[in-house]
């Protein structure tokens, strides 16, 4: 049998809106949770990040786009950012918001905020297929993280 996880051990504390901030600046890649009816919808996301939003872009290899669709009838996103080096050090990030489609005159900034500390993927295997890219803004109404970093007390 595994031993046994002591709970005081792995326990965190909730983060400051400022270590809130500092991480989603840093971090760069996530999951976003999207909703349809009842059903979760949850897709890995690259990112760039100022105070109060993040702005990503969905690549689309065709013209119908389930994330597009349901990005469009999501009420409430959530935006889960975390790591884990080991069970005394850890973060993770709860960013609740609306989504909205960015217009192609945002999409300078967008990109300006997305080269800063997003993570792209190398597309070169895809090939010639068709490829779109579609900018969105999440604006971030709420946000709570807890953390456990190797050098802070336990709780």
């Amino acid at each position: 049998m595994a031993d046994q996880v002591d709970p005081d051990r792995v326990r965190g504390g909730q983060m400051t809106d400022a270590e809130i901030d500092d991480y989603l600046r840093e971090a760069g890649t996530g999951v976003l949770s999207l909703a349809e009816n009842n059903r979760a919808y949850a897709i890995p996301i690259s990112f760039g990040y100022e105070t109060g939003r993040a702005v990503f872009s969905y690549w689309q290899f065709g013209p119908d786009s389930r994330k597009k669709d349901l990005s469009e009838t999501t009420e409430r996103a959530c935006l889960t950012v975390y790591d884990i080096d080991s069970q005394t050090d850890w973060r993770s990030v709860l960013a609740f918001g609306t989504l909205r489609e960015l217009p192609t005159s945002e999409w300078r900034d967008a990109g300006e905020l997305i080269d800063q500390n997003a993570w792209s993927p190398d597309l070169t295997p895809v090939g010639k297929r068709r490829l779109s890219i579609v900018g969105y803004e999440l604006s971030i109404e709420e946000a709570t993280g807890l953390q456990r970093r190797p050098d802070e007390p336990r709780s």
